[in-house]
């Protein structure tokens, strides 16, 4: 039986108001490992000047994150506090009109104990300590996005309701039912789409007779398709970093890390089925994620002639507890047919592995005149695409007291992800959007200060970066992807305060 044009959901949502985890087995999805596996590189002035290239260059707070033994380097007691002023614009290439988001933020506050081993017998020389907090990756951009004449996200739940062979999965008493939300057999998006008529339980045939039992849709190919994603939130990290120089030639750190999650989205999607924009469907899906992760770090710094040093380091997996919530609501405006449904609020814990992380870099010194810096990121993940960065940094000292950074970075996973995410034939996520990664190149700019006691950086970045957003992606057809520039620009200002030598 289909239902009525007016909806009951809100007195239903009223009493079911959560639905806990015991239901439902799922599991976090590769499109969510991606997007929260991002890294800004944002520190320090100094460290955002020369794009992040300094893991070989060691004695600043952020350049620790990516090389503890660089920690090594320092040689007194220290503190240094950064803020931040970051501007975003996103927009599709080749349509105009940019998508603004303005944030202010601290992302470094850290407090160094540097200790000097007098002791001749003994090999190692310093032994530090470093105490942090740092904002790895802010989460506030707008994405917007449209196409022309593409498939209908009806696709999606065709899907939820027949198996891979063709054959029906779920009838329609299944999806139709009030206890739908809590069967562990039926995806969210199909309920959703049998409530507001995007799909249903029967077909016409070539001779005119009404076939029950085969699931289709009205819709085939839409005028227009559109989403627009709000993203907000960030990923920080709590830090307690160990280094011990040893005979002036090599360092060893060893880092503890905690990371603190705190994201939400809200994704708007709509289908326009009239040229006039009369008749359409509209869909609201609501998500929010927080949790903490641990991992830890073990980096070696080598120093084999006065004029070069040489890094490496690894970062182990960071093990998330995750903790989710997902709801959604869909309305269809085709005349005579107004329908209105809303999903009960989810809410499930889960596990998330955040990739393995290795660095290797190399510095040449040239004496008290300044430096150049080469590094290599690589993160490795069994659910998306491997990523690849290659930085290079420069320092030159103009006096004794001023100096000059600059640096360029680029990023990319050079093969792109051929296995996009799929929900699940009895996903209660309707979000199913797919985000592909492309390119992004960062280029950086500073000028800094200091005395026998005080530091005063200032740093501008520029981060240009293409992904693509599919606004869903089914196991029969997939519509155009969006195809979206997203700009970034940062002024960073460091302070910082040490005792003298």
């Amino acid at each position: 039986m289909r239902p009525n044009c007016f909806s009951f959901a809100p007195m239903r949502r009223l009493f079911y108001c959560v639905l806990t985890a015991v239901m439902l087995p799922l599991v976090v999805r590769a499109q969510d490992a991606q997007l929260l596996d991002a890294r800004d590189y944002i520190g320090t002035a100094r460290y955002t000047a020369m794009a992040g290239a300094m893991a070989a260059v060691g004695a600043d707070p952020s350049a620790v994150l990516d090389n503890p033994a660089g920690l090594a380097l320092y040689r007194r007691l220290g503190v240094s506090l950064t803020l931040h002023e970051q501007l975003d614009y996103t927009r599709q290439r080749g349509v105009k009109g940019d998508e603004f988001k303005s944030s202010f933020m601290l992302p470094n506050a850290n407090f160094v104990l540097a200790f000097e081993n007098h002791r001749e017998e003994s090999a190692m020389r310093f032994c530090n300590f470093m105490f942090s907090f740092n904002r790895l990756h802010t989460f506030n951009r707008t994405s917007l996005g449209h196409a022309n004449n593409q498939p209908t996200i009806a696709q999606v739940m065709l899907d939820q309701v027949y198996n891979d062979d063709g054959t029906v999965r779920l009838s329609e008493s299944d999806v139709a039912s009030d206890n739908a939300y809590n069967d562990d057999r039926v995806g969210w998006l199909s309920r959703l789409g049998y409530q507001t008529y995007m799909i249903d339980p029967y077909d016409i045939n070539q001779n005119g007779d009404t076939v029950w039992g085969v699931w289709t849709s009205y819709y085939g190919t839409v005028p227009v398709n559109a989403v627009k994603i709000y993203e907000k939130g960030g990923l920080n990290e709590f830090n307690v970093h160990w280094a011990g120089l040893f005979t002036h030639h090599w360092a060893l750190g060893l880092g503890l890390n905690i990371r603190s999650l705190s994201y939400s989205k809200t994704t708007e999607y709509e289908e326009a089925f009239s040229e006039n924009n009369t008749s359409y469907m509209h869909a609201n899906t609501y998500l929010t994620m927080s949790g903490v992760g641990v991992s830890g770090t073990i980096g070696l710094l080598y120093q084999p002639i006065q004029s070069l040093r040489l890094a490496l380091s690894l970062q182990t997996p960071v093990a998330f507890n995750l903790t989710t919530r997902t709801d959604a609501n869909m309305t269809l405006k085709d005349s005579p047919i107004d329908a209105y449904e809303e999903t009960l609020i989810y809410r499930y814990t889960d596990r998330l592995t955040q990739p393995l992380r290795a660095t290797a870099g190399m510095t040449f010194i040239a004496g008290k005149r300044g430096l150049l810096s080469l590094q290599y990121d690589f993160r490795h993940s069994r659910l998306t695409q491997d990523m690849h960065t290659m930085k290079v940094g420069g320092e030159l000292v103009i006096s004794n007291n001023l100096f000059l950074n600059c640096g360029y970075a680029f990023e990319s996973a050079f093969v792109k992800n051929e296995q996009p995410t799929l929900l699940a034939d009895n996903d209660v996520r309707t979000d199913a959007e797919y985000r592909t990664v492309g390119l992004s190149h960062m280029a950086g700019l500073g000028i800094g200060f200091r005395n026998q006691n005080f530091i005063a950086q200032v740093a501008y970045r520029f981060r240009y970066q293409n992904y693509e957003i599919y606004p869903f992606v089914s196991k029969v057809v997939t519509p155009d992807a969006y195809d979206m520039i997203s700009m970034t620009h940062n002024i960073v200002l460091t302070l910082g305060w040490h005792t003298r030598d």
